[in-house]
């Protein structure tokens, strides 16, 4: 009986853990988006860990400074971004997050882009706190 309890107090406590987890990675995915809307290089600086790599939609791989080096562009500017639809799964000291994302931007030019992205971002916890350390991103088209 008491091995039964035990048992049930230990999934109980884990599944908790794993619901705040679960949060704690889908609110840095939306800071994420933010962070791209506003180019808000310290909250993606953060978000990041030193050793984060980046595959974009062209299929170049981007580490942490270049993100952060292209965030200060004026190339191209979000007008909106939105998450429609995001699955967190965590498994120890790793997690990541599947998500569709919308968007529009405008570019120097003036022309405006609405396209989707589906992405893979890869967290992991690291001394009690959640970092991005791998992503890859593929461009859905125009919308």
């Amino acid at each position: 009986m008491r091995l039964l309890l035990a048992l049930i107090l230990f999934a109980s406590v884990t599944v908790h853990a794993q619901s705040a987890d679960v949060a704690a990675i889908k609110a840095l995915n939306e800071a994420w988006i933010h962070g791209y809307m506003t180019k808000d290089t310290a909250a993606l600086s953060h978000i990041w860990a030193d050793d984060f790599v980046l595959i974009n939609p062209a299929g170049k791989r981007m580490y942490k400074q270049d993100g952060l080096r292209s965030m200060a562009s004026p190339a191209i500017h979000f007008v909106s971004s939105r998450v429609d639809t995001a699955e967190v799964k965590v498994v120890g000291n790793l997690g990541y997050i599947h998500a569709r994302a919308a968007f529009t931007t405008i570019d120097a030019s003036g022309k405006k882009t609405n396209g989707k992205t589906d992405y893979l971002d890869v967290y992991e916890k690291r001394k009690g706190r959640w970092v991005c350390i791998a992503a890859h991103v593929i461009y859905l088209g125009d919308q």
